[in-house]
């Protein structure tokens, strides 16, 4: 347990030290993260009956090699979230699909933030698509 809390405390520092670039486009005015192996991340959380179902979808370039990705399911407690459950994949290829659930949730505001590392070779980049808000 401590090499996982070691590892995430690593993956976090370097996701937060690497800016991020992005890029306008389709001449509407919202930004979005430009990826340099990424082709897409969809992240998506369903909540019915208390059971929240997290899917997360990562798909890299054909240069690809490897993903490795962390779903956090998180519940809003004031102005912080808190991690109610996380799950962790991997692939050697460039396709990455995850899909986990939660049951006996309790009524509040919940989100799914996935990080992942994408590798291209040697090369590689952090990403990171958090979901919309579910209140229950």
């Amino acid at each position: 347990m401590k090499k996982v809390v070691i590892a995430i405390m690593l993956f976090l520092s370097v996701l937060f030290s690497a800016g991020i670039p992005v890029c306008a486009y389709g001449g509407r005015n919202i930004a979005s993260p430009y990826y340099l192996y990424t082709y897409s991340i969809e992240n998506n959380l369903t909540i019915i009956g208390g059971t929240a179902y997290c899917k997360s979808v990562i798909k890299g370039d054909k240069t690809v090699t490897k993903i490795y990705a962390t779903q956090y399911l998180e519940k809003k407690n004031g102005n912080k979230w808190d991690i109610v459950d996380y799950w962790s994949d991997s692939v050697n290829g460039s396709s990455l699909t995850i899909s986990n659930s939660k049951d006996n949730l309790g009524s509040g505001t919940y989100h799914l933030r996935t990080l992942a590392t994408v590798y291209s070779g040697s090369k590689y980049e952090p990403v990171v698509k958090t979901s919309m808000e579910v209140t229950i």
